[in-house]
C-alpha cells in the first residue's frame, strides 16, 4: 500500500467552499510552505474520499525538473516545490539560472494534485485494491500499466512498454491520450474548472483564473484532442490508441486504424527502450560505477522472453474475462481456451521465425520450451500443461499480475508539464532523480 493512509491537516474542519477559497491568489500567495502543503494534502484527502480510494496518498514537495509539475508512485504524490511554493520555473542556460514566473501557480498546484491523485486511484484499480463498475475502463487501465509485451513490426519482434512515455515523433499524443493520462488530464481539468466556477460566482474572477483558462483553451484536453485527430486523420484516434494497447496486453485482435496502430507500436518500443535506459542509469548511479546498459534495443527478443510475455497475457486475459460482468463463466473459459491455443501457435511461429533469423544474432534455447498436445510446458512458472484446453473448465494460473502504474517498478508514472504548455515530455519519472 506504500504511503496510503490517514494524513490529517490543519484544514480538516473547513467546508469544501472554505478550503477551495484558499486557492484564490490573494490567499494562496500569503500562505507559508507548510500551509500550502497542508492545503494540497487536504485537497487530496477529499478527492480520495470522493473517488473511493483505500487510504489517502501522502503529498510532498520535491525538487523536480522545471517542466515537471508532479508525479505519483506508491501512494506518494510529489509536487514541484519551485512551482507550488514560489510560483516559478528555474532553467539552467549557459551556466546561468533563469527564473520564469508562473502567473497561475495557485491554480496549477490545485490541478497538479488532482491529476496525480487520479493516478493513485488508477493504481488501486490496477492492483485490485478497489474495483469499479466500469469493466471497460478497468481493462484500459490494466493494459496501460508499467508492464511489457512483445510487439511485432515489419517482421521483427521487440519488447514494448504498455505505458507510453512520448518518445517518437507522434509520441506526445500517444502519451497524452493513453487511458491513464487521458483520464488524469481530463478529470483534473474538469474538477479544477468546477472549483474555479464556484469561486468566480462568489468572489469574481482573478487574473490567475483568467491565465489558467487561457492556457486550457490553447493547450488543454479538447484543444490537444483536436490536434491529435488532425495529425492522425482519425476521428477515433483515442479509442484506437487504447484498443491497440488492449490488443497487445490481452492478446485480442479488435480492428483498429492501421496507421494509428503502427504509431502506437513504434511508441511502445521506444518507450520501453527509454524506461530501460532510465533504470540502467539509476542502477549505475546507485552502484557508483560504470556498467553497460542492460537492455540492447537492437537485440531481438529471446524465445524464453516471448513465451513468458505471452503466458502473462493469457493469465491477464483470464482475470479480465472472469471479472467482466458482460461475460458468463462459460464464455470466459471458452474465450481463454481459444486464446491459449493462439498462444501455442504464436510460440511455434515465433520459434520458427527465430530459427530463420539466427544470422541476426538470435540465440534460441532449444530446451526453453516444448509444445505438447495438451498445453504448454516451459518452466516452473509456466502455465500448467493441463490448465487450459478446448472445453476445459479449469483456469489459467493467475499468479502473473498485470501490475500497476508504478507497481512493479522502482517508481511510477505521472510526470506532467505545467498545463501542457510546452508539450514537452522528457520521459516518465520512475521514482528516481537522475
Amino acid at each position: 500500500m506504500g504511503a496510503y493512509g490517514v494524513h490529517p491537516t490543519q484544514y480538516g474542519n473547513l467546508t469544501n467552499d472554505q478550503l477551495y477559497a484558499m486557492f484564490r491568489e490573494s490567499t494562496y500567495s500569503k500562505l507559508g510552505e507548510n500551509e500550502k502543503l497542508d492545503l494540497l494534502q487536504e485537497t487530496v484527502n477529499r478527492d480520495a474520499l470522493e473517488k473511493g480510494e483505500v487510504g489517502v496518498p501522502e503529498v510532498h514537495f520535491a525538487d523536480l525538473p522545471a517542466n515537471e509539475s508532479g508525479n505519483a508512485a506508491d501512494g506518494v504524490i510529489n509536487v514541484n516545490r519551485d512551482m507550488a511554493v514560489n510560483g516559478t520555473q528555474s532553467f539552467e542556460y549557459n551556466g546561468q539560472t533563469i527564473r520564469h514566473s508562473i502567473s497561475d501557480y495557485n491554480v496549477q498546484s490545485l490541478n497538479t494534485v488532482l491529476h496525480e491523485n487520479t493516478h493513485c486511484f488508477q493504481d488501486q484499480i490496477i492492483d485490485g485494491t478497489i474495483t469499479i463498475e466500469d469493466a471497460q475502463k478497468t481493462a484500459e487501465y490494466q493494459a496501460n500499466s508499467l508492464t511489457s509485451s512483445v510487439v511485432q513490426q515489419d517482421g521483427r519482434y521487440q519488447l514494448g512498454s504498455q505505458y507510453l512515455t512520448g518518445e517518437t515523433a507522434n509520441g506526445y499524443y500517444c502519451y497524452y491520450f493513453q487511458s491513464t493520462e487521458r483520464d488524469a488530464f481530463l478529470g483534473a481539468e474538469e474538477k479544477t474548472a468546477a472549483i474555479l466556477s464556484r469561486l468566480t460566482e462568489k468572489y469574481g474572477t482573478e487574473p490567475s483564473f483568467e491565465a489558467y483558462a487561457k492556457s486550457v483553451e490553447s493547450t488543454g484536453y479538447h484543444a490537444t484532442e483536436q490536434e491529435a485527430i488532425e495529425r492522425f486523420q482519425n476521428l477515433n484516434f483515442e479509442r484506437d490508441l487504447n484498443q491497440t494497447l488492449q490488443n497487445q496486453y490481452f492478446g485480442t485482435n479488435v480492428p483498429v486504424d492501421k496507421n494509428t496502430e503502427a504509431a502506437v507500436k513504434a511508441e511502445m518500443v521506444a518507450a520501453h527502450r527509454s524506461l530501460q535506459q532510465q533504470i540502467t542509469q539509476a542502477n549505475n548511479l546507485s552502484a557508483k560505477e560504470d556498467t553497460k546498459m542492460s537492455f540492447d534495443p537492437n537485440k531481438p527478443v529471446s524465445l524464453e522472453e516471448y513465451n513468458a510475455t505471452l503466458r502473462g497475457s493469457v493469465n491477464a486475459y483470464y482475470d479480465h474475462a472472469m471479472n467482466d460482468p458482460t461475460m458468463s463463466k462459460e464464455e470466459s473459459i471458452k474465450s481463454t481456451a481459444e486464446m491459449s491455443e493462439k498462444y501455442i501457435d504464436a510460440v511455434q511461429e515465433f520459434q520458427e521465425s527465430q530459427e530463420m533469423q539466427t544470422t541476426a544474432g538470435v540465440t534460441v534455447d532449444e530446451g526453453a520450451l516444448s509444445i505438447e498436445s495438451n498445453g504448454i510446458q516451459a518452466d516452473t512458472d509456466a502455465l500448467d500443461a493441463t490448465g487450459i484446453s478446448a472445453g476445459d473448465t479449469g483456469a489459467v494460473d493467475s499468479g502473473v499480475s498485470g501490475g500497476g502504474i508504478g507497481d512493479d517498478n522502482p517508481g511510477g508514472i505521472g510526470d506532467d508539464d505545467f498545463g501542457g504548455v510546452d508539450n514537452d515530455v522528457d520521459g516518465v519519472d520512475i521514482g528516481m532523480d537522475i
